[in-house]
C-alpha cells in the first residue's frame, strides 16, 4: 500500500512539473516576420509572437495597429497580395510616397474585398500595415482570447503578421 502511495504521488509530482513546464513562456525576442521561414529578409518592428492589444473593450469599438516593415535586402520585394485570416479584421498598406492601400480582408466570405496588391518594396524602403480589429464582429460569443494573421504574400513566400487581444464586453 505504501508503495501505491509513494508511486501516485510521483506520477502527480511530474504531471504538475510537465504542466508548469508547458505553461511557461519563454521570452519574446526577434522579429516578427516570415518570408520563406527568413526573417533576414525584412525586418518587422514588432516583438515574436504577436502584438499584443490586451484587454479590448466591444463596447468601446475598433482598435488598430501599425506594423512597420522594412525591405532589409539589396533588391525589390514586390507585395502581390494581402488577406486577414478573419472577416474582424481589415488591413490597409500605406506606401512611402503617402499612398493608402486598401482595405484588404478575409477572401471567400462573399466580402468585397480586393486581396490584389502589386506593390514593390525597394531596398531600404518602409511601408506600414495598418491593421483594424472589430471585438464587436463576432457578437457576444466572440468574448474571450483571440489571435489573428495578416499575411502579405509576395514572389519569395508569404509575410505574416499577427496580433491577439482578449475581447470583453
Amino acid at each position: 500500500m505504501k508503495n501505491l502511495i509513494t508511486f501516485i504521488l510521483i506520477i502527480a509530482v511530474l504531471l504538475v512539473g510537465l504542466f508548469l513546464w508547458k505553461g511557461k513562456k519563454s521570452p519574446a525576442t526577434g522579429a516578427l516576420a516570415t518570408l520563406h521561414g527568413d526573417t533576414t529578409q525584412v525586418s518587422i518592428t514588432e516583438p515574436i509572437p504577436a502584438y499584443d492589444f490586451g484587454l479590448v473593450s466591444m463596447a468601446k469599438g475598433n482598435v488598430e495597429h501599425d506594423f512597420a516593415i522594412t525591405n532589409t535586402t539589396d533588391s525589390d520585394i514586390t507585395i502581390n497580395q494581402a488577406e486577414t485570416s478573419c472577416m474582424c479584421t481589415e488591413a490597409f498598406l500605406k506606401l512611402p510616397d503617402g499612398k493608402e492601400m486598401g482595405p484588404y480582408g478575409m477572401s471567400g466570405h462573399g466580402s468585397s474585398f480586393s486581396r490584389s496588391v502589386g506593390v514593390a518594396i525597394k531596398p531600404g524602403e518602409v511601408i506600414t500595415v495598418k491593421v483594424i480589429f472589430n471585438p464587436a464582429a463576432h457578437g457576444p460569443t466572440g468574448i474571450g482570447k483571440i489571435e489573428r494573421i495578416v499575411t502579405l504574400s509576395s514572389g519569395r513566400g508569404p509575410l505574416t503578421m499577427q496580433f491577439r487581444a482578449e475581447v470583453t464586453p
